[in-house]
């Protein structure tokens, strides 16, 4: 193992550090940098030579100081990927470390995560980062007995259709968090009804989406987020929102089975009382 032996060795090892950051599940969306005075490439990645530092890694035994900063210079990819908005998807980060005088061409993997925030000091970026280990302190969701829907949209436990959800329309004109579609953009389906749901479009670096919040005059969609690497004339995927509602029964003005035909995946209560059966007032 020509790794072990430049790992022992005073006088034979060259070590460097790998960072490959992922973002978004298409195959161009990543950024990968070295600390290395050249490139170096493993398992089909070219690693690109960057000004790149990380701090100490923390061992000790409790999660309350495991966050890991990565600094790197302000105009690289993954410092451009937060300078406007925080990104649309999660960012993980997987370091390896390595010699590049190794034949065997060996880089173990010495930390993996995610991206949690970036700040800027001066010509610098400061990535934190924190282990994928901290996901086992969080505790999980709970399910509440409530009358609406508690899955997330289009989620694994709603199961409703986003392709049949979803439709392409072109950009007439944007600024800011809004963009004007044109007129009769929806069809047959009520504009409002989208509120709720969210925009998608591909800038480049990974898919990106916007929560739409409300709209106005039936075609300017107010976003939960700036429109970065959109332009007017270019075509946008609008995905249908929904108010967690049946749409039938006790929620006659609900989505979930007129606009989704999903009433079999609807996970809320709609038969819960709303008035209290045991009432202390003979009066009423």
């Amino acid at each position: 193992m020509s790794f072990e032996s430049r790992e022992e060795s005073r006088y034979l090892g060259e070590p460097v550090d790998l960072y490959y950051f992922r973002y978004g599940s298409q195959a161009n969306a990543f950024y990968a940098y070295t600390d290395a005075e050249q490139e170096v490439t493993h398992d089909d990645v070219v690693y690109q030579p960057i000004p790149i530092k990380r701090g100490n890694f923390t061992a000790s035994g409790t999660l309350d100081k495991a966050v890991l900063s990565i600094n790197v210079p302000i105009n690289v990819g993954i410092a451009e990927l937060f300078r406007v908005y925080p990104p649309g998807q999660v960012v993980t980060l997987v370091v390896r470390q390595g010699h590049v005088n190794d034949p065997d061409v060996e880089y173990p993997v010495i930390w993996t995560g995610r991206v949690i925030q970036c700040e800027r000091d001066g010509s610098e970026a400061i990535l934190s980062c924190e282990p994928v280990a901290t996901s086992m302190r969080r505790s999980g969701l709970r399910r509440h007995y409530q009358l609406s829907c508690p899955h997330v949209l289009y989620g694994p436990k709603c199961k409703a259709s986003k392709q049949a959800a979803t439709i392409t329309v072109p950009i007439i004109n944007l600024t800011g968090t809004r963009v004007t579609l044109q007129d009769g953009w929806s069809g047959s389906i009520n504009p409002q009804k989208y509120i709720g749901g969210m925009i998608e479009w591909n800038p480049g670096a990974g898919l990106e989406r916007r929560t739409i919040l409300r709209i106005i005059d039936l075609k300017t969609l107010v976003l939960a987020g700036p429109t970065t690497g959109l332009t007017a004339g270019k075509n946008l995927d609008v995905i249908l929102g929904c108010n967690h509602q049946m749409g039938v029964g006790p929620q006659p003005d609900g989505d979930c089975l007129p606009l989704h035909n999903n009433i079999h995946n609807f996970g809320g209560h709609a038969w819960i009382p709303t008035s209290n059966p045991i009432n202390t007032n003979p009066y009423t």
